[in-house]
């Protein structure tokens, strides 16, 4: 199931090759996005006197020594928004800017990172809808987005679709909306959690979650999820946790077969 189509093509048009230059001038865009830094890092630490791959945060590849791998700001207390830039860095594999006050959208120019493996937006100020363009992120295992202020719908049909994706965690949205899709998970799915918790989720929870065979934790509660618990959850024979309260579903959990 192919949910892309030539409307993605547009998220590329201000990318540049990953054989061409290096990355100071995106970490540099990056950089001047930020409005606000309490605890003083980018004046003593992220100035141009020192060499970027140098500063606290980055991590940059040993064999291409001008092309960043990671960007470590968890919980700088940064403020400001995400350069589209951010799109340019495509060695990175980790990305964690979680625990800060980053404010506006998260660029479609994220999804052109096709090795990142881990992506932590959580606990600041972003709005907006969740990009499409987070589908075209093959290789990643770990989705973090809670704690913001997304809304509209998830776009499930391409995240679902990483056969690589671990975890996806959306809670404490608040205002995400929309439906589960009737087909859950492709065959040689990884996922382990979805943490989907304290948002505006609605209609019934689609029989077929038991092709998530990898499951280990459900927490869908906090929603307005509707109808009977699906007897097949209890075909997930690695789930531990399952937390459905605070909607409006009916069933009984322990008739469920839970291992």
């Amino acid at each position: 199931m192919n949910c892309f189509n030539e409307s993605n093509s547009s998220i590329d048009s201000n990318y540049r090759s990953s054989t061409e230059g290096n990355n100071e001038s995106d970490i540099d865009q990056f950089e001047a996005r930020i409005t606000s830094d309490p605890n003083n890092i980018l004046t003593t630490n992220w100035s141009q006197g020192t060499p970027f791959c140098t500063w606290i945060g980055v991590t940059c590849s040993r064999r291409h020594s001008s092309r960043v791998t990671a960007l470590d700001l968890f919980d700088m207390g940064f403020e400001g928004t995400i350069a589209q830039e951010i799109g340019n860095l495509s060695f990175l594999t980790y990305l964690n800017i979680g625990n800060n006050s980053f404010i506006g959208s998260i660029p479609d120019q994220i999804g052109n990172l096709n090795r990142l493996r881990f992506l932590r937006l959580s606990s600041n100020q972003l709005g907006g809808h969740i990009p499409t363009s987070l589908g075209m992120l093959t290789n990643l295992e770990m989705l973090d987005l809670s704690d913001n202020l997304l809304t509209g719908s998830v776009p499930w049909s391409g995240i679902l679709n990483i056969s690589s994706l671990r975890v996806i965690a959306v809670t404490r949205n608040y205002q995400l909306s929309g439906s589960l899709p009737l087909e859950m998970c492709s065959p040689g799915t990884r996922l382990e959690q979805m943490r989907l918790s304290v948002n505006q989720f609605v209609g019934s929870i689609p029989g077929n979650i038991s092709r998530c065979g990898q499951l280990m934790f459900i927490s869908f509660s906090v929603n307005n999820f509707t109808g009977s618990i699906p007897v097949s959850i209890g075909s997930l024979s690695q789930l531990q946790i399952l937390a459905l309260g605070g909607n409006q579903l009916s069933g009984t959990l322990m008739l469920l077969a839970i291992q």
